[in-house]
């Protein structure tokens, strides 16, 4: 990295050059669109591939049939009976304890008029889904794969059941079983290149998500959303699946979908974990944020998933290894949580945006961003961790410029609009890696980010900084259709095991940031700039 500006005792500024992403025009209709940037190129490649994962033509029959929604119960029922094997697949599910229905059931057409067109629909697709995958990948951990895939579908459908979102059960389900299609896509098409990724990235799908990025500047989300669109399946599914690791970036009412199966994650990461009270904590907490659930309907919806589970594996004719003793893993992780909230132990310090501490300091009226007060917490929350455990923790320092000119030219309305517009895209690009975005000065923002290192805040930054330019040139406050003239200076600075020694205490760490804004100012404004520590000679 090559130096700017003149060179601190402790480091130097450092530009970051990232590389240019390719955005042609595969890109556009729907889901997709300018605003999401990635390798166009190599996911035409992979789209490409004959092996991908496909959908037998009675699935997508289904597909188009149910599009209309005004669609006939009969047409439906005499399409999924062309095919007898799919049609005793739904029946035999449909009469097991899973549906709990008190009266037999003996055709597709008495299971439409039982359960309705959603969750005929969903088995049609369920179980078309899982013969589509048939003699792919013979060295994919298909196991993990369908472990995941039904625990979070499972316990999706459980959840929108108990939180105002019952008629959304369904597509949850399906969106959930779905989630990570990419992922076998990409396999099939990268090969050994691909499957490296996997293995750096073990079972965490957060760091998954991240080193596809890196890699390929493309992730499994993209990927598998691509695919659904491409098999015609509604928006419902589409966006979820493209969202499931970032749900509360997903756009319109498919949002709740998308939220809902992130929540089903939480519940298989619980009923798979070794040390199972992150996940239980994770899950009590963003199911009540997201979704109003309390924890102990959260227990429930694991006990549930783990009973479904076995049945629902045989019937779907996968493996998904041995059966989760829920009750025990409950037990476990209640031992722990305690063990944690006794010590004040690390672990509890790193999700600084889902802390309940946060929800109780006073928050900026105008944009809703946390306060200097909460800043203050959880830089020093995450610079404890990072300084005791091999984690990282990044201070990101964002300067809006052009602020005060917006409001002497159009008024004050006008600026705190585009301060709130400014807020969303900052909460979209930086919640998803559990960053707390906070308003600490008139036009400063700050965002802490517990356990992420400098190259992605850097890449989640230039996101940003895109995104802002693009939405500027549509926001105009009058009919005269002027682009408004505001952009960001962004400062970075990371504390990891290799920089440790250049930092005393968490004022130098956000010292580090605000001084790598001042020379983004100084290169001439609306860029990035970090701080990278370097040794006296």
């Amino acid at each position: 990295m090559a130096d700017c500006g003149n060179r601190p005792r402790a480091g130097s500024i450092a530009c970051v050059k990232l590389p240019m992403m390719n955005l042609a025009g595969a890109l556009s209709r729907g889901v997709f669109g300018p605003e999401e940037p990635m390798n166009a190129e190599l996911l035409e490649e992979i789209l490409a591939c004959p092996r991908l994962p496909s959908l037998p033509v009675i699935a997508l029959e289904v597909i188009e049939l149910t599009s209309d929604p005004n669609v006939s119960m009969d047409a439906l029922a005499d399409k999924i009976q062309c095919d007898q094997a799919l049609a005793a697949k739904i029946v035999r599910t449909v009469n097991s304890s899973f549906y709990g229905l008190r009266q037999p059931c003996g055709s597709v057409r008495k299971a439409l008029v039982m359960l309705g067109l959603g969750p005929v629909k969903t088995l049609a697709l369920g179980f078309s889904l899982v013969s589509g995958m048939d003699g792919l990948g013979q060295a994919f951990d298909w196991v993990g794969y369908w472990r995941r895939g039904l625990y979070s579908a499972l316990a999706a459908r459980s959840l929108a059941g108990v939180s105002g979102y019952k008629h959304a059960a369904d597509e949850s389900f399906l969106a959930a079983l779905m989630q990570d299609i990419g992922m076998v896509a990409m396999y099939e098409a990268m090969g050994a290149t691909y499957a490296d990724v996997l293995t750096q990235s073990g079972c965490d799908h957060r760091q998954l998500l991240r080193r596809e990025v890196e890699a390929f500047e493309i992730s499994h989300a993209d990927v598998g959303a691509m695919l659904a669109q491409r098999w015609r399946m509604p928006q419902e599914l589409v966006i979820p699946i493209k969202y499931h690791e970032k749900p509360t970036a997903a756009p319109g009412e498919s949002s709740s979908i998308a939220r809902l199966v992130s929540l089903g994650t939480l519940v298989h990461d619980v009923l798979t974990c070794e040390e199972p009270a992150g996940a239980l904590r994770k899950l009590y907490e963003r199911a009540k944020s997201m979704c109003g659930i309390e924890a102990n309907t959260c227990d429930e919806v694991v006990r549930s998933v783990s009973v479904h589970a076995v049945e629902m594996s045989r019937l779907f004719k996968i493996n998904t290894g041995a059966r989760a003793d829920a009750e025990a893993l409950l037990i476990e992780a209640g031992k722990q949580l305690v063990e944690l909230s006794s010590q004040g132990g690390a672990s509890v310090l790193l999700d600084a945006a889902a802390d309940q501490t946060f929800s109780q300091l006073p928050r900026d009226p105008l944009t809703g961003a946390a306060g200097q007060e909460a800043f203050s917490v959880a830089v020093s929350r995450a610079f404890q961790v990072a300084s005791v455990e091999d984690k990282a923790a990044t201070v990101v320092h964002i300067a809006v410029e052009g602020l005060e000119h917006l409001r002497q030219q159009f008024g004050e309305v006008v600026g705190d609009e585009a301060l709130m517009g400014l807020v969303a895209m900052l909460n979209r690009e930086f919640e998803p890696l559990g960053g707390l975005v906070c308003r600490v000065g008139q036009a400063v923002f700050s965002v802490v980010l517990p356990d992420v290192g400098r190259r992605e805040a850097v890449r989640a930054l230039e996101g940003l900084r895109e995104r802002l330019s693009a939405a500027s040139a549509q926001w105009s406050p009058d009919s005269r259709g002027e682009r408004l003239p505001i952009s960001v200076c962004a400062g970075v600075a990371t504390i990891d095991p290799s920089s440790r020694w250049a930092f005393n205490d968490q004022k130098s760490l956000v010292g580090a940031s605000a001084r790598a804004t001042q020379v983004a100012r100084a290169s001439g404004g609306n860029c990035v700039r970090a701080f990278v520590p370097r040794k006296a000679a």
